[in-house]
C-alpha cells in the first residue's frame, strides 16, 4: 500500500465510508444483510491473501495474544454493527443513515477520555460542533422525516464501532495497518457465519437474488470499504489521536449526499449546500490540529 500521511489516510477512509452506505442501500433489496457481509468479508480476505502470505504475515494473527483482540475487533467493528446498519437501510436512506451516524462522535469523545485518556481540546470540540451543525442542516432540509425504526437501530449500534477502534489501537505496535484491516475482515467471518446459520435455521431461507447489481455491490463493498478503506483508517488512527480521526471521518455524510445526488437519489438545495460547507469546515478545523501537532513534533 502507498506510504501516505495519516491525514490523507483518514480522508481515503472517509470516502470509502461514504460510498459504503450507497453500496449497502443498492444491495439490500436482493440479499440477506448478514449473508452479504459474509460474502464481502470473504472476498476482502482473498484480496488480502497475497499480503498475508508475503513474509508469513498471517502468523501474527494466529498469536495467542493477538487473535482474541482481532476477533473482538471483527465482531464489534464489522459483523454485528454492519449487519444492524444494513437492516436499518431497509427503513431509511444512506444520507439519513450517515447523518444519524454523527452520534458516534459522542461515543468517541467519552470512550477516548475514559479508556484512552485522550482529552478533547476546545478547538476539536468546536470543529466537531461544526460537523454536527452541518449535517443537522441536511436533516432539517429532509423535514425530520427519518423512519424511527431504522434511526434507533443505527443509533443503538454505534458504540460498537468505537469499541472496535479501541481494540485496534491496543494491538501490537509492530502490526501493520494492512494486517489490522485484514484481521477486521477475516475475524468478522465467524460471527457472520453464526448469524447466517441462525437466520437460515430459525427464520427460513436466506435471500440471494443473483444479478449484476448485487455482484457489483459485493465487489465494491469488499474492495472499497474492507480492503482500501479499513487499511487507511487503521493507518490513520495508529498515527493520530482517535478522537480527531473520528471527528474528521464523521463528516462523510457530505460525500454520501454527493454520491446520492449523482445517482439521482436526491436533489441539491441551499440548505444542503450550507450543511456541506459547515461539515467540511469542521473537518478541516480538526485536520488543522493534526497538522499543527505534526509540525511541533
Amino acid at each position: 500500500m502507498f506510504n501516505i500521511s495519516p491525514v490523507t489516510s483518514v480522508w481515503i477512509a472517509w470516502f470509502a465510508t461514504a460510498a459504503n452506505l450507497v453500496i449497502g442501500k443498492a444491495a439490500v433489496p436482493y440479499v440477506t444483510s448478514a449473508l452479504f457481509l459474509l460474502l464481502a468479508c470473504s472476498a476482502a480476505g482473498l484480496m488480502f491473501l497475497p499480503y498475508l502470505l508475503k513474509n508469513n504475515n498471517w502468523k501474527m494473527l494466529a498469536d495467542k495474544n493477538v487473535w482474541p483482540q482481532c476477533l473482538a475487533m471483527g465482531t464489534f467493528g464489522t459483523a454485528l454493527p454492519m449487519t444492524v446498519f444494513m437492516i436499518a437501510l431497509n427503513y431509511t436512506t444512506p444520507v439519513n443513515g450517515a447523518i444519524l451516524n454523527q452520534f458516534e462522535i459522542i461515543y468517541s469523545l467519552i470512550m477516548s477520555y475514559l479508556i484512552l485518556k485522550e482529552r478533547p481540546t476546545l478547538r476539536q470540540l468546536g470543529g466537531s460542533a461544526l460537523i454536527i451543525l452541518g449535517v443537522g442542516m441536511l436533516l432539517w432540509q429532509a423535514g425530520l422525516s427519518l423512519q424511527l425504526k431504522g434511526d434507533l437501530m443505527i443509533i443503538g449500534c454505534l458504540w460498537m464501532f468505537q469499541l472496535s477502534h479501541i481494540f485496534a489501537k491496543k494491538l501490537p505496535a509492530q502490526m501493520e495497518p494492512q494486517l489490522i484491516a485484514a484481521a477486521r475482515a477475516l475475524f468478522a467471518i465467524p460471527a457472520l457465519a453464526v448469524l447466517v446459520a441462525y437466520l437460515a435455521v430459525f427464520q427460513g431461507p436466506l435471500m440471494f437474488e443473483s444479478n449484476a447489481t448485487l455482484w457489483s455491490m459485493l465487489f465494491l463493498c469488499a474492495a472499497v470499504n474492507y480492503f482500501l478503506g479499513n487499511t487507511y483508517w487503521y493507518r490513520a488512527i495508529r498515527n493520530m489521536d482517535l478522537g480527531k480521526a473520528t471527528a474528521i471521518i464523521l463528516s462523510y455524510p457530505v460525500m454520501t449526499f454527493i454520491l446520492s445526488v449523482c445517482l439521482g437519489q436526491d436533489t441539491i438545495s441551499i440548505y444542503k449546500v450550507l450543511g456541506m460547507i459547515l461539515a467540511v469546515g469542521g473537518a478541516y478545523t480538526v485536520t488543522g490540529i493534526v497538522k499543527q501537532q505534526g509540525e511541533q513534533k
